[in-house]
């Protein structure tokens, strides 16, 4: 018996040209000191895919195929960050140029920590909120239970089938005597 692969090509594969627009974007980003996210934001933009699908792209498949180019851009972002002697003292005067996209990604961690905050105290206070209705709930569920068992009486003994035959007895005796009272014609003449 032969298996027989069928392979659906999707809509939205990856081409080998989007692997390498994502690698060229990356490594951009490494030489100039920049975070892979930005690169990520930016391919997702570049590619129309999202910034995660980038990320998952690059780290799953793509940076494999670029081990060498991910070091030689490393080594070209140190030598850049790295003053020269002449520069040291010109670095004293003036703020480095190279720096600023480590303030730039420093100050993304602090936006990030920021809006982290926030969301975590909006989840806070909604939690609380569920929390307390809770507890109401639970409050009325204990409130209604009580009521149902004050509403509820003890059952009562169930008529045994003696006092059954006897209750149907005298209702029958009492049916004949008002059946007599209002069948005797002397009575009705009165």
């Amino acid at each position: 018996m032969q298996t027989v692969e069928k392979w659906a090509t999707r809509s939205d594969a990856w081409t080998p040209d989007d692997d390498t627009r994502l690698a060229e974007l990356v490594l951009t980003h490494i030489r100039t000191g920049s975070t892979q996210l930005k690169a990520f934001e930016e391919a997702a933009s570049l590619l129309g895919r999202t910034p995660a699908a980038c990320g998952y792209r690059w780290n799953g498949v793509v940076r494999k195929h670029y081990r060498s180019e991910i070091e030689d851009a490393k080594r070209a972002r140190k030598q850049t960050t790295q003053p020269s002697v002449n520069a040291v003292s010109s670095t004293t005067s003036q703020p480095n140029s190279s720096r600023e996209p480590v303030s730039e990604s420093m100050s993304d961690v602090i936006e990030f920590l920021q809006t982290y905050d926030a969301q975590y105290q909006k989840l806070r206070a909604y939690v609380q909120q569920i929390e307390n209705e809770k507890a109401l709930l639970s409050q009325r569920v204990e409130a209604l239970e009580e009521q149902l068992n004050s509403v509820q009486q003890p059952a009562e003994q169930p008529f045994s089938p003696e006092q059954l035959e006897e209750d149907s007895r005298t209702l029958f005796a009492i049916m004949e005597r008002a059946r007599k009272l209002l069948g005797d014609p002397a009575r009705q003449s009165s």
